[in-house]
Formats: structure tokens, sequence, C-alpha cells
């Protein structure tokens, strides 16, 4: 991964809304409008962070064709999990996996980091 994309991973988890975004997108795709109501963020920031999250290569956009043959677009996540560790040079390493390592406690996107999350 280029320092450019670790850069944007860790500029777009850290922020609110992006993290809300994910969130809501674990386990359902979303259209931009249900994003917008279900994060409580307004539809032209729902925009901006889904662009954030596209360009790190977080969120996919996929076409879904609902019973009303309309075709939307809807957005879900283009990882099942990432690994951040840190480097000897004091730098960040972000390593996607097809799955959370088992020891680890993921229930949803948290600016806590998991060693005080959980308790040690």
């Amino acid at each position: 991964m280029s320092e450019t994309n670790r850069r944007a991973f860790l500029d777009v988890v850290g922020d609110e809304d992006c993290a809300a975004i994910l969130d809501a997108i674990r386990e359902e795709c979303k259209t931009i409008p249900e994003l917008s109501d279900g994060c409580d963020i307004p539809l032209s920031t729902a925009y901006r962070k889904l662009t954030l999250l596209q360009e790190a290569d977080l969120v996919e956009e996929k076409n879904r064709l609902p019973k009303d043959c309309r075709p939307k677009n809807v957005y879900e996540l283009s990882f099942d999990a990432a690994v951040v560790t840190m480097s000897d040079d004091g730098g960040f390493e972000v390593e996607y996996v097809d799955s959370p390592p088992e020891q680890a406690s993921y229930g949803q996107v948290r600016d806590t980091p998991l060693s005080l999350a959980s308790g040690d």
C-alpha cells in the first residue's frame, strides 16, 4: 500500500462522519439518501464523505435493481477488516485482510484503540 493510500485510510477512519458511514454499510449496501438519513448527516456531506471513502479504496459503488426496476447506486465496504500496525520508523502500516483477527472484538468502527477498548 502506498503512503498516499495509508494516509487516506487513516484520515477517513478518523473522521466521525466517514466512520458512521462505514459502520452503516458494514452489513448492508445503502444509497446516499439512506446513509444521509441513517447517519444523520446532510446529503451534501454524505456525497463528499463517500467520495473520500472511495478515493481511499474503502467503499465501492454498485448498481442495485430494486423491485420498481429503477436502478439505484448503493455503496458497500470493499474490505472485510483492516489491521493497522506501527512500523519501526514510527509510521503506520495498513493491511486489508479477508476476516478480522480472532482476538479482536469488532462491533463497529471505533475511535478508541483496541487495547483501551478491551480494558487491557
